[in-house]
């Protein structure tokens, strides 16, 4: 068993087996010379299963353990409007400003009160609004040009739009011999970001301007520093900042219909629908916010393959499209579909 004298030491042993000759040096020590929960304990089960599990023969406890049931909150300022149809229009919309917390996982069990509350994964602020219009006869052409109302009236024109603030970005771990996951301190004050043209850090978000995820490393790894070693400094993966964000993705779609009553019993329907009609929803996939301690990696062409910061978009030659979402590309462009039918 090799690790670095301190903590590290003391977590090691937990994975070594009952049987082994360091896990006895180290009960006996302590004073404790009757570990087995029950006589025929297995002596090729780990430290860490009785600690796990002081009771095995009555099976582990449920998945109740830890639950944040109860000790969790969520604060949110909600605003709702709707407009009752009138002159062709109904509208309605929802926005939502909101925050919740959490009890993190327990890092130190003897140590209950040194567990903080953490940021939940909330969208901060959320939008979204639709409306529906219906065209109007026009009172010009019903005394001049009749035929012109058939073609202009009663057109149904609907909008939905979505936006709400970017995804929380995971805090970066540490790769260190530390028994349990850990994550980087942030330096305080340090800008989080780097301008993808000038390189430099900035406070500014670049994820919601363009960039390219070829050549451009986004987050600032002077941000944040490895957690020292026999050392723990929080549960990796689950923490988040307020201000360290992915890119927003919005999403507008819209469509236009209309009923042509042909005769009594003939009708034709003509509809267009249109899935994000900007063109603005390309999910790009977050940065990687593993290691920041870990250099940049790039191919051969000189193009980013991995690395703290940097967005994996590239394909390999006859791979591109082969598996939705793969290096982080997912999502589609504009798509429009229209339709006729004819009923009789």
């Amino acid at each position: 068993m090799s690790c670095t004298p301190g903590n590290d030491c003391a977590r090691a042993i937990l994975s070594q087996s009952l049987s082994s000759t360091a896990v006895q040096q180290t009960l006996a020590a302590a004073g404790i010379t009757s570990y087995l929960p029950y006589s025929g304990y297995p002596l090729s089960s780990s430290l860490q299963s009785i600690i796990d599990a002081p009771f095995p023969q009555f099976g582990r406890p449920g998945p109740g353990v830890n639950s944040p049931t109860g000790n969790s909150h969520y604060d949110s300022l909600q605003v709702k409007a709707t407009k009752r149809i009138s002159h062709g229009l109904q509208a309605s919309g929802f926005f939502t400003w909101a925050q919740g917390f959490t009890r993190a996982v327990r890092q130190d069990y003897f140590n209950p009160a040194s567990n903080q509350n953490t940021l939940m994964a909330i969208p901060p602020r959320t939008l979204n609004f639709s409306f529906i219009y219906t065209t109007p006869k026009a009172e010009y052409f019903a005394n001049h040009a009749k035929f012109a109302n058939t073609i202009i009236k009663d057109w149904e024109l609907s909008f939905f739009g979505n936006y709400q603030s970017g995804p929380f970005l995971a805090i970066p771990g540490t790769p260190n011999t530390e028994f349990l996951p850990t994550q980087d301190i942030y330096n305080k004050g340090v800008p989080l970001y780097l301008n993808p043209k000038t390189g430099q850090p900035t406070n500014a978000s670049p994820l919601n301007g363009n960039f390219n995820p070829w050549t451009d490393v986004l987050l600032n790894p002077a941000a944040w520093t490895a957690c020292p070693v026999n050392t723990n400094c929080g549960d990796s993966g689950n923490d988040f900042l307020k201000s360290f964000r992915g890119r927003r993705h919005p999403s507008e779609n819209a469509n236009i219909g209309r009923n042509f009553r042909v005769k009594e019993r003939m009708n034709l329907q003509i509809r267009g629908e249109f899935v994000n009609i900007f063109n603005r929803d390309l999910e790009i996939g977050s940065p990687s916010t593993t290691s920041p301690q870990n250099p940049i990696t790039k191919n051969s062409l000189g193009i980013i393959t991995a690395g703290f910061g940097t967005v994996p978009a590239y394909f390999l030659p006859g791979t591109a499209g082969a598996i939705p979402g793969t290096n982080g590309q997912t999502g589609s462009g504009r798509t429009g579909t229209v339709i006729a039918r004819f009923s009789f």
